[in-house]
């Protein structure tokens, strides 16, 4: 299923971009400065939770310095290729 981009006037989805979709944080004053970016009186009533489990902003509403990349999961190899690390 494709995430679609909660930002107004974006019609960016997942499936037809390259482009990273971040999740509306859980912590509650982050997430009220994001929906206030985001400036869509539909989304001021829902919960944090809510944002977070259903609705997205694609990375280009965000500066570049503002993502932080980095690796989460790493793929160590077989179990054998491990022990020897």
């Amino acid at each position: 299923m494709p995430n679609f981009c909660a930002a107004p006037n974006c019609t960016r989805k997942s499936t037809q971009s390259d482009l990273a979709f971040f999740r509306f944080p859980r912590d509650p004053e982050r997430c009220r400065l994001w929906v206030e970016n985001c400036r869509r009186a539909d989304l001021e009533e829902k919960t944090p939770d809510q944002l977070n489990k259903h609705y997205r902003l694609c990375a280009k509403h965000f500066e570049p310095a503002m993502i932080c990349k980095t690796v989460m999961h790493c793929n160590l190899g077989s179990e054998n290729q491990r022990k020897k690390m």
